[in-house]
């Protein structure tokens, strides 16, 4: 009993230098460049590993037929049923700052699920869409802010996240979505690292779909303005 006790506590010891020398390992690796990590069905996923961070960033690029409206209409939903429908973990929204169709920005605090062992998460979002005069392409930025709200007990709460969408009008009369997720959940990183890719593919793959839908077509903002030859083609 005694040996065997003894080569457990060996064993244990000799397992926690090689995932302490694996972590370091990793944290300090990655070549700071977009790496290309799925390409079909017109989306392409990259992964960033920049030297000291354990969290990857995700890239994804596909192309819609969408206008600049609509695009904005679509990302900057307000209830938690259209939440869910777009992403699918969403459990509920609350409005701290209500929607200002005016300078395009909200404040909410989000609900997600999340699987066992692990508490739900929550984040307090600001949102805000901004249009580029000359290309017309549309910036919506989604910014996390942590401490601006007391936390609850129900949930983690999100430190950090800054994640955008843009939506770039091109010559052929469709429109470039690129979404980067700079974000961590608070989930061990290998786990997220190894989903998160999966989980924005399954985010572009569908988009099309989710932006035909007749509720946003009839979007219109005094301050985003389209390209006409984008506004006929999505027709």
């Amino acid at each position: 009993m005694a040996k065997a006790a003894r080569f457990l506590f060996i064993a244990a010891v000799v397992l926690m230098v090689l995932a302490t020398g694996a972590h370091f390992a990793w944290k300090y690796s990655g070549s700071n460049k977009w790496e290309k990590v799925i390409d079909k069905n017109g989306v392409t996923i990259y992964t960033l590993k920049a030297p000291g961070d354990v969290v990857q960033r995700v890239r994804g690029v596909t192309r819609v037929r969408t206008t600049m409206n609509a695009a904005v209409d679509s990302m900057m939903q307000t209830s938690s049923e259209d939440c869910s429908t777009w992403f699918p973990s969403c459990k509920s929204i609350a409005a701290i700052q209500p929607w200002n169709s005016q300078d395009l920005s909200y404040i909410h605090l989000f609900r997600l699920r999340a699987r066992g062992p692990f508490d739900a998460r929550e984040v307090l979002i600001k949102a805000r869409a901004t249009q580029n005069p000359v290309t017309k392409a549309v910036l919506i930025d989604f910014m996390a802010m942590p401490d601006d709200l007391p936390q609850n007990d129900c949930c983690y709460r999100v430190s950090h996240m800054h994640n955008t969408w843009s939506f770039t009008p091109l010559d052929n009369g469709q429109v470039e979505v690129e979404n980067r997720m700079n974000v961590d959940m608070g989930l061990p990183y290998f786990m997220f690292n190894r989903f998160a890719p999966r989980a924005q593919y399954r985010l572009l793959h569908p988009l099309q779909k989710y932006l035909d839908n007749p509720r946003w077509q009839q979007a219109r903002y005094p301050s985003i303005q389209e390209r006409a030859d984008v506004a006929i083609a999505s027709k």
